[in-house]
């Protein structure tokens, strides 16, 4: 009887021809070796198929699957149904990121035994269209960088403690999503990625992950983040679609009356923290007679109160429950 894979490595793939190879590579090279791969070809029109399909060829543990181009949600989505389920752990990968080999053993170094965790991330640096590392650290640092909710407060978050709902209700601390290794049983209960985001799915996934416990925080570089012209991160998200996953997160049905207490009281802490910012700068303006600013930061500073005063955000977003 064959063992069902202790990972499951979804990626999807849109015309990822130039950087599959070296992204599929990164998952060979794991020290932890008990994975599977399913390579999900999102209706590439170049060699993305050929490409998955020799590494299929050439290992049992790899597996590529078609389907017409749907978006990078629904190749997930698509992936995630085709992986073992007796798998204990899913992540999803990009197609033109770069592990490095110690990243599963260090992410499940957090995991195993810690049964109320429901994942672990780590950290990232960055490396160019040719593979060249550059800004060394700096990436790195911004995931560091947490804010969560601490009494009614929002602070930077120690480096020793896990990335709770607190965090990530209040925005997105964590991608690409390969630095996430999360339990099959918590994106089970989660339910699928949202297609009809476009760009924040992601962040959603994360809120959504959340709920059912928080995931470890692995201070370590365990991915290589491509940046170029043509990937989904170089196209930022709108201001629109990050705030409808606010607005979803925040009224949710599926939020706990804890969880819904906490969310109110981020808010809250997040719009006095964004008043103390525009009052020093509109400060600053009228010191320095630059008065279009300062009545600009005024304006901006009202608008932070009516929202503290509201107590939420708008729209009310509503959206059902997604499920496999």
């Amino acid at each position: 009887m064959i063992a069902s894979p202790l990972i499951s490595v979804v990626v999807p793939a849109y015309n990822s021809s130039r950087f599959l190879g070296e992204t599929l590579e990164s998952l060979a090279a794991q020290s932890v070796e008990r994975w599977e791969c399913i390579v999900v070809d999102d209706g590439s029109t170049d060699d993305s198929f050929a490409i998955a399909s020799g590494f299929a060829a050439r290992d049992s543990r790899f597996q590529v699957r078609q389907t017409a181009h749907g978006g990078s949600s629904h190749a997930r989505n698509e992936g995630f149904r085709a992986t073992d389920t007796g798998s204990r752990y899913v992540t999803f990968m990009d197609s033109d990121d770069v592990w490095l080999p110690h990243a599963f053993a260090t992410l499940l170094e957090h995991l195993e035994g810690q049964e109320r965790l429901v994942g672990c991330h780590g950290l990232a640096d960055l490396i160019d269209a040719n593979g060249v590392r550059y800004a060394p650290g700096e990436y790195a640092d911004a995931g560091r960088n947490r804010l969560g909710l601490e009494g009614r407060r929002l602070v930077h978050w120690p480096l020793d403690r896990p990335t709770t709902f607190d965090v990530l209700v209040n925005g997105n601390v964590l991608f690409p999503p390969g630095l996430l290794l999360a339990r099959r049983s918590a994106y089970e209960s989660a339910g699928p990625f949202d297609e009809t985001l476009a760009g924040p799915e992601d962040w959603d996934m994360l809120i959504r992950l959340s709920r059912f416990g928080d995931l470890a925080f692995a201070n370590d570089v365990i991915l290589l983040y491509r940046r170029h012209d043509a990937n989904q991160g170089a196209r930022p998200t709108t201001p629109e679609q990050a705030w409808r996953v606010r607005c979803i997160a925040f009224h949710s049905p599926e939020n706990s009356p804890d969880q819904r207490r906490r969310a109110r009281r981020g808010w809250r802490a997040y719009q006095m923290m964004m008043m103390r910012l525009r009052l020093s700068e509109a400060v600053t303006a009228l010191r320095e007679r630059r008065l279009r600013d300062a009545f600009d930061r005024g304006a901006r500073l009202v608008a932070h109160v009516g929202r503290y005063v509201r107590g939420y955000p708008l729209p009310r977003v509503a959206r059902e429950r997604l499920v496999w």
